[in-house]
């Protein structure tokens, strides 16, 4: 399970088959540190998914994910993309892939669509080697 049911608190990621996952409940809304997690060991990423239940339209919805504050999509056009009118956004691999136990990952919503934002709930999973 990605989350144990309503009620949850949004900073409890779960471990699952290789992943790290979070959940952002409700509507998508800009900002920055929606959710976050300390790694417990040293991981390289594979890969980061992103999947809101409600399609965004009017324009895409974008997340960006950080290790100690700082952006691991140096190329920022690469950053977890959900186009409108869709939900699953395509498997991104990160420019900065190394984390260490201790490292505090967070998770931002960059943009969300203008008409109808997405979300409800926003799903993100970082996908580990």
């Amino acid at each position: 399970h990605l989350w144990d049911g309503p009620g949850e608190e949004r900073l409890v990621p779960r471990m699952s088959g290789g992943g790290m996952a979070f959940m952002i409940p409700g509507t998508a809304v800009v900002g920055t540190k929606q959710v976050g997690a300390i790694a417990a060991s040293n991981f390289t990423i594979h890969h980061v998914e992103v999947y809101s239940n409600t399609a965004p339209t009017g324009a895409s919805l974008i997340v960006d994910v950080n290790l100690n504050l700082v952006t691991i999509y140096t190329t920022q056009a690469n950053r977890p993309t959900i186009t409108t009118g869709t939900k699953v956004g395509s498997r991104v691999v990160p420019d900065i892939v190394a984390v260490s136990a201790g490292d505090v990952l967070t998770v931002d919503v960059d943009a969300v669509g203008s008409t109808v934002a997405g979300g409800g709930p926003l799903l993100l999973t970082i996908v580990m080697l």
